[in-house]
């Protein structure tokens, strides 16, 4: 091989590698922000709030800010949603109380048997982190889940890691028989760093810690693609109710005596150090920043309602080099779209026939469509929703007795108290829409209740002290006798 060969071979090694590295330059960085029990009318830019929200304002003003957002009406259900993309019919995680056809280790880690959006990136090349609430992953924080890098609450005694000893706070017990006090989560807190127990004392607030982690692994990841987890822990009361006092309070605070209004004004002050620092490192323009909550706001009675308020959630996306500035949208969009996004966005590959359930946001988020999806749905334990731009069906749950639902007339709006219930359904659009609807449901079938596995968890579920609302605040009747004689009759 000649001179002129052999120099041509190495010129085009080398403009070959510059692309390769040039294209992993260009691959967006994520940040995938969830609070805990907060409603869209808790921040200011969704018309009304318990606290002025100017970051997070901001935040929708340079992105896209969707009116009407479905995640689930409970934590673990949506987040099993978020983080693999699938409905319950494939992982199990119908409710936190409620899970179908898992085994005893996997109960609560539906990342042994699915893809987390984490994995899926990691294995394009993407550095990943998990901060903040470890239950965002059913409690599996490990290297398997998909994260390089991790610091995140213990939500039991039992997380604490072996031969560490926690001298810190704890919380109170949850409503359970034989249930354990739960460390600390804010004041004093109970922190487990990349495996290790992290020695903090009183004058410590745990969210502190876990933002200062965050900010930490942007600014030493700065030069490569990264993905970064954030489920905050805030507002959810402590372990036995309570709300913690923010560190504007003073230090050492308190986990009782907070309100919630002070835990937005806390999350809010969040946001802007983090866009602050990514405007600093020059990424702010690359990295798609997602905001958005797990289910409604526990404190107006929303959370585990089979009512849209339930599923209905903050959902901001913003990215000003690579997502188009549209302000607030009536689009509908689900939480199991985020992961075929954060797919679409990395350029990352899944492996051959393994399914999703929902759609990539890109072609709407980039300008190149102007409308994303033209249904949305959602689930609680037994119960399950779905909507249309125009119509909204909520608590069909034919084991508690309402096989039909309710069905109202949205007409494009996006907040209950303009909706018109439909009691009758015997006009040909209402019926046309309540059949639309039912079918929409068949995208994530409810299990089959003769399956003697399936009743064996009803009559478990049926006995938990947590349990979804097919009506606001009213509590679900005992399951009939002839489904209970029907679940018996199967085991």
């Amino acid at each position: 091989m000649n001179a002129v060969k052999i120099n041509l071979l190495i010129i085009v090694g080398i403009l070959l590698t510059y692309s390769l590295l040039l294209a992993d330059a260009e691959r967006p960085n994520f940040i995938v922000i969830v609070v805990d029990d907060l409603s869209p009318e808790n921040f200011s830019c969704y018309d009304n709030s318990a606290a002025p929200t100017p970051n997070i304002d901001q935040l929708a003003s340079t992105g896209v800010q969707f009116l009407t957002a479905w995640a689930t009406p409970m934590c673990s259900s949506s987040r099993a949603l978020l983080t693999t993309g699938r409905y319950p019919y494939r992982t199990g995680v119908w409710h936190n109380d409620l899970r179908i056809n898992n085994s005893r280790s996997e109960r609560y880690n539906w990342t042994t048997r699915h893809l987390t959006f984490a994995q899926a990136l990691r294995d394009n090349g993407y550095r990943t982190a998990l901060i903040g609430n470890n239950m965002a992953l059913g409690g599996k924080v490990d290297g398997s889940a998909g994260f390089d890098e991790f610091c995140h609450r213990a939500d039991q005694p039992s997380a604490i890691p072996e031969g560490a000893v926690f001298t810190g706070l704890y919380e109170g017990r949850y409503n359970f028989p034989n249930a354990p006090r739960i460390p600390s989560r804010y004041w004093h807190p109970c922190i487990v760093q990349d495996g290790a127990l992290l020695q903090t004392s009183p004058d410590d607030f745990g969210p502190d810690i876990f933002t200062d982690y965050l900010i930490d692994f942007i600014k030493r990841n700065k030069q490569e693609a990264f993905l970064a987890y954030y489920p905050l822990n805030l507002v959810h009361d402590i372990a036995g109710g309570g709300l913690p006092t923010m560190p504007s309070k003073g230090r050492p605070g308190s986990n009782t005596g907070g309100s919630v209004a002070d835990m937005i004004v806390y999350i809010d002050q969040t946001i802007g150090r983090l866009n602050k620092v990514l405007e600093e490192l020059n990424l702010r323009e690359n990295t798609i920043v997602i905001f958005a909550s797990d289910n409604g706001d526990s404190a107006h009675g929303m959370k585990m309602h089979a009512t849209e308020d339930g599923p209905r959630v903050p959902l901001i996306i913003s990215a000003p080099g690579i997502v188009k500035v549209r302000g607030a949208t009536k689009e509908l969009v689900e939480f199991s779209d985020l992961f075929p996004t954060l797919i679409d966005y990395s350029e990352s590959r899944l492996p051959d026939s393994y399914a999703l359930d929902g759609k990539s946001l890109r072609p709407f988020l980039s300008g190149e469509q102007d409308t994303h999806r033209d249904w949305i749905l959602s689930y609680i334990a037994t119960a399950r929703m779905a909507r249309t731009r125009d119509w909204v069906l909520e608590a069909v749950d034919p084991v508690y007795g309402s096989d039909e639902g309710r069905l109202y007339f949205s007409n494009g709006e996006h907040t209950r108290s303009k909706y018109k219930l439909v009691e009758d359904t015997s006009s040909p659009a209402a019926r046309e829409a309540h059949k639309g609807l039912m079918k929409i449901l068949e995208y994530n079938p409810w299990p089959d209740r003769s399956d003697p596995k399936v009743a064996a968890e009803i009559r478990s579920y049926d006995q938990m002290p947590y349990k979804h609302y097919l009506e606001t605040g009213k509590p679900l009747p005992e399951i009939n006798s002839g489904i209970a004689h029907e679940v018996k009759s199967k085991i």
